[in-house]
């Protein structure tokens, strides 16, 4: 470091608002605060330094305010509780968020026409237990998928409901369209139409007979789960089945038939029975096949 000279009167630095213009001439150091030039000694200036002390800013405080209520002990007593009161404009705003509406409840109709089939499912208690024990049915999805098959089938090259919906059914303790439309929603999650839930309904009791049918050749699953279940309500008995049969057989069925047997075109037995077209095909096909 450079020694300033004894002798050398130091010149006064005309205080300046920018002393970089000046430093940028000369090769400078710093020491104790003072600013000088290396080569000639000369003070080109000093840092100042001061506390900072910024301004005091006197920020409006809001007067407390109380609610004063009164209530009363058993013993008739009053007793006062003061409450502040909030001020609405300093309050964070409430987010209202939509809440999620169920799907509405189809109403079960009385009066005329057939009463709407309530299915008991006796397996429900079975089939939670397996889900809270964590027994994975891994044969499970063969049995949905083979109901869908043989109930609703298929539209347009693809199964007619989904197999996630029909295994939802597969819990609840009965099945029905009403009790269905409350846990089902369609791809837009909006409620599901009556007649697709009715295609899931039909699904679901087709697959608890086969589910039913390997509980029964199965019985160590059920004795692992300690659960009792009662088989023979799965198994009608043909009486029944007859009768049911009988009972939903279209009136103008066995008339359409007599005349396919007699050689009438379908669009003329369309006519003259009054059936559409498309079910007295429909009916023909039935037939041949059988």
């Amino acid at each position: 470091m450079t020694k300033l000279a004894r002798n050398k009167v130091l010149p006064a630095v005309t205080p300046a608002t920018d002393i970089r213009p000046a430093l940028i001439k000369h090769r400078t150091a710093t020491s104790d605060g003072f600013v000088y030039d290396k080569s000639t000694g000369e003070v080109l200036g000093s840092y100042i330094c001061s506390e900072y002390t910024p301004e005091q800013i006197d920020y409006p405080v809001t007067s407390a305010q109380e609610n004063t209520t009164y209530v009363t002990f058993e013993d008739g007593s009053p007793v006062t509780i003061h409450s502040p009161v909030v001020n609405s404009a300093l309050a964070e705003p409430v987010l209202d968020f939509p809440e999620a509406t169920p799907p509405p409840r189809i109403e079960v109709k009385t009066g005329k026409g057939r009463k709407a089939q309530v299915i008991e499912n006796g397996l429900c208690g079975l089939m939670w237990a397996a889900k809270v024990e964590g027994i994975k049915l891994t044969w499970l999805d063969h049995y949905v998928h083979g109901a869908i098959n043989t109930g609703p089938g298929w539209i347009n090259d693809r199964y007619s409901v989904s197999p996630t919906d029909v295994t939802r059914l597969l819990y609840l303790p009965a099945l029905s369209v009403e009790t269905a439309s409350r846990c089902l929603l369609n791809h837009d999650h909006k409620p599901m139409s009556v007649r697709q839930i009715q295609r899931v309904v039909e699904a679901a009791r087709i697959a608890l007979r086969g589910i039913a049918l390997y509980f029964e050749r199965h019985p160590e699953i059920l004795a692992q789960l300690d659960v009792e279940i009662d088989f023979n309500p799965f198994w009608p008995t043909g009486v029944s089945e007859v009768k049911q049969t009988a009972r939903l057989e279209h009136p103008k069925r066995r008339e359409v038939l007599r005349l396919l047997d007699q050689g009438e075109a379908i669009k003329a037995i369309a006519r003259q029975t009054g059936v559409s077209k498309t079910t007295v095909k429909k009916w023909q096909v039935e037939v041949q096949a059988a």
